[in-house]
């Protein structure tokens, strides 16, 4: 049967937005989450994932279109081979005489596409790679060091209750429960200081702003706090955290007036520090790298003496 695509939220309290572009044109096959259109408020940008697979057989909302309700229907999605509209009645075919086909010869199937991957000790010999996208490798990457380690916990604006403002950590909450995914304040430099101290008593806290930029206000508890009291304590302790800003794409796509503030890119600035360890992915196989994995910056080891 047809599936409706409706108008998402970008928060609990919002109540319209505007549909700014379509992606996808009537006709195209969707694969479930493929981006099929990005909508807009005055402070955040979002994209809209399918959630099923077959053909965008229409459009009810055009781009542009501003002030569209939430949970409105804006386009229809049917499976292959289904119509939007109910199909006619087939009309009744006359028997004709069955004879014996001839056989067809068999042809070899067309060899898979053999995909070249690089060596990796923690991946094992055999495994099957299945395509991701970044958000996905992200999710399981820290998923995986959740169900490894009791001590690691994820903490930030929107990541429990409504999954991530970008849909980083969905499902983590019906998983890990409300003790290990924390909702907090807006307030970058408060729960910064909770998760860097909460990271001194050995706890694991994976510490999410919602951008980038965001993380300026907690810039001293990342960098005097966390990054520098392992020098300065002579090795006594240090705070084992990652702290994981998100970049937000395209600034044309962002209201005019939040802009400025949503899409300054300080990549710099935290990359010059030499107690903290920087990784920038730009595909989905680097977020499970050994040296972006949460497990590598939450271990044991310490970056500045290696022996202790």
């Amino acid at each position: 049967m047809p599936t409706d695509i409706l108008m998402p939220a970008l928060s609990p309290t919002m109540e319209e937005g505007k549909l700014t572009k379509w992606l996808k044109k009537v006709g195209d096959k969707i694969k479930s989450g493929d981006v099929i259109a990005e909508i807009e408020t005055d402070k955040a940008t979002m994209e809209v994932e399918a959630v099923d697979e077959g053909t965008l057989s229409s459009i009810l909302v055009a781009e542009g279109t501003e002030g569209v309700k939430v949970n409105a229907v804006i386009a229809v999605i049917t499976a292959d081979g289904e119509d939007a509209k109910p199909a006619p009645a087939a009309k009744p075919v006359e028997s004709a005489p069955i004879t014996a086909a001839a056989p067809v010869p068999a042809q070899a199937a067309a060899p898979a596409p053999q995909q070249n991957v690089a060596a990796d000790p923690d991946i094992p010999a055999g495994t099957e790679m299945v395509p991701t996208t970044v958000r996905e490798a992200l999710r399981a990457a820290m998923s995986e060091e959740m169900r490894r380690d009791d001590a690691v916990f994820v903490m930030g604006e929107e990541v429990a209750e409504y999954e991530g403002a970008y849909k980083i950590t969905q499902g983590m909450l019906a998983e890990f429960g409300p003790r290990r995914v924390i909702d907090t304040p807006i307030t970058e430099h408060g729960f910064a200081g909770i998760g860097v101290g909460a990271a001194m008593t050995g706890l694991k806290p994976i510490i999410e702003f919602m951008t980038f930029n965001f993380a300026m206000q907690a810039i001293d508890q990342i960098i005097n706090s966390a990054a520098k009291t392992l020098y300065m304590s002579g090795g006594q302790m240090g705070a084992h955290c990652v702290s994981r800003p998100q970049r937000r794409r395209c600034p044309r796509r962002c209201p005019a007036q939040p802009r400025l503030r949503r899409m300054v890119q300080p990549h710099s600035w935290p990359q010059s520090h030499p107690a903290l360890h920087c990784c920038g992915r730009q595909r989905p196989d680097e977020s499970g790298h050994p040296r972006s994995k949460p497990r590598h910056i939450l271990g044991k080891r310490n970056p500045l003496r290696p022996n202790i």
